[in-house]
């Protein structure tokens, strides 16, 4: 599995080599939605994470999905583009420097109705159930080797999948990128962490202590 431990709907971190135990899930009918200035106070920081980057994505709160072929495919993609095919209520993104020798991340946190966040969750669930590649329809990076990871057991539902990034090119062999997302649901909130392993030795790890981190923040938030 590329990622490891994780940080259940307590606040508070864990002791090094302690998984913390998750609580029991909020009901996918509650939860706070938070606005545009709640998720962005509730967004990780370098105040944080001291020892990281944060570059904030410019990104308007729009349903910016790009259709793929197979259409079954479409939540995977989103989940992959940091995108959702439901309209958010306000919408933080976010690329992470990395430390230590990890792939850093990238990550979305969306704030939605709690029965919509629950229903994006599932979608993804499904999704994977026939979802092995996809292409996007109007041209772009294709995916392949799309592959359900157990679930991290993280916030209150959680799910986590790998994938290959391929960059062809008409004169080389083509570039394989592995990728690994983890989709987390804290109340009416989707936090979804992405990482992608360039240098192509071994499978992407989604850094631990940022998810701790930002989950933490997210369930403080939500009270």
């Amino acid at each position: 599995m590329a990622f490891t431990a994780g940080c259940g709907g307590a606040a508070g971190k864990a002791e090094e080599g302690e998984r913390p135990q998750r609580l029991a899930a909020a009901p996918a009918g509650s939860g706070k939605v938070l606005g545009q200035r709640e998720l962005e106070r509730a967004a990780v920081s370098q105040e944080d994470l001291p020892t990281r980057g944060f570059n904030a994505l410019l990104d308007p709160i729009s349903t910016d999905r790009s259709p793929v072929d197979p259409a079954p495919c479409q939540a995977v993609a989103d989940s992959v583009g940091l995108s959702s095919w439901i309209l958010p209520k306000a919408r933080v993104k976010q690329v992470i420097g990395s430390a230590k020798g990890d792939h850093g991340a990238s990550m979305a946190l969306a704030s939605h109705t709690p029965r919509e966040a629950a229903r994006m969750i599932k979608q993804v669930r499904t999704a994977m159930r026939s979802c092995n590649a996809f292409k996007p329809a109007f041209g772009g990076f294709t995916y392949e080797g799309v592959t359900a990871l157990p679930d991290p057991k993280l916030g209150d539902e959680s799910v986590s999948f790998r994938l290959l990034q391929v960059l062809s090119s008409e004169d080389e062999k083509p570039l394989k990128v592995p990728v690994t997302v983890v989709l987390v649901r804290v109340g009416a909130t989707l936090a979804t962490f992405e990482a992608a392993n360039i240098k192509r030795d071994g499978q992407a790890v989604v850094p631990r202590d940022v998810v701790d981190e930002q989950l933490t923040k997210l369930a403080n938030a939500a009270r």
